[in-house]
């Protein structure tokens, strides 16, 4: 059933899923691996821990230099490609900002990307900051779930912007998604087309092509086109759905990785 649900994102003009889950949200490597020769879709598999009520009971015991030199052992050996998702929730906790100061760490030691996740935007300069004092740059990192704020001038989203970050547009496909294009546009014309990443948080069984929902390439079936009633033109959705996630993903392996 999965293998026939990637096909059809393919066919719908899906190049690569970014799968963001990790072992301590039951990620089966292997199955992505065996999924992906399969139905041949190229996927970029994440990792890393992903916010405290998921963490492992060790992380609360293990320092911050425990955590990094895990997340290497891990950068080493398995077929990995991200950093995340990493989050936190309304307020970070110290065990939060912990391991995102680990993640930061190998992140410097390996030159992958890495794609958090906020409650809708809270705590997103508190990430980018934490991040950026271990020495992350911010063109290598994406804040997570910031469509959808109630903020059509896109304040928030464009101060992130300024420092070189991306914004993550990463719940799209819906049909809430009408109400999120004006805060699109505001990013468009403020000239931050560069900084701007969509996708879909797919996660839910309804929205499965075999039960009738929309499937993995919903962003592009059912939120793009309103960006192009809009008045998106080609190029700049060819630059946010093809060059901005090209860019994040594409790194130069360094000696710690290998």
């Amino acid at each position: 059933m999965m293998v026939d649900e990637m096909r059809a994102a393919m066919s719908e003009g899906i190049a690569c899923i970014v799968d963001g889950g990790h072992p301590d949200m039951g990620r089966d490597l292997q199955f992505l691996m065996q999924l992906s020769v399969r139905s041949g879709m190229p996927i970029v598999a994440g990792f890393g821990y992903y916010a405290q009520p998921f963490y492992p009971p060790k992380i609360e015991r293990w320092s911050e230099g425990q955590i990094t030199h895990e997340l290497l052992q891990q950068a080493r050996t398995q077929p990995i490609g991200a950093l995340g998702e990493i989050g936190t929730w309304d307020v970070m906790t110290p065990t939060e900002r912990k391991v995102f100061r680990a993640v930061g760490r190998a992140q410097a030691a390996t030159g992958l990307g890495i794609f958090t996740h906020t409650n809708f935007g809270k705590g997103a300069m508190e990430q980018l900051d934490v991040l950026e004092s271990v020495g992350v740059k911010p063109e290598r990192v994406v804040i997570g779930h910031l469509g959808g704020l109630p903020d059509p001038k896109a304040e928030l989203l464009k101060a992130i912007c300024k420092r070189g970050a991306f914004v993550g547009f990463d719940r799209q496909g819906g049909p809430s998604d009408s109400a999120q294009v004006p805060v699109v546009m505001a990013l468009l014309e403020a000239g931050y087309t560069d900084n701007l990443l969509l996708s879909s948080d797919f996660s839910l069984a309804p929205d499965l092509k075999s039960n009738g929902g929309p499937g993995y390439a919903k962003t592009v079936t059912v939120f793009v086109p309103k960006l192009r009633e809009a008045g998106v033109q080609e190029r700049t959705l060819h630059a946010i759905l093809v060059d901005n996630p090209r860019r994040l993903l594409a790194f130069v392996p360094k000696a710690a990785a290998r």
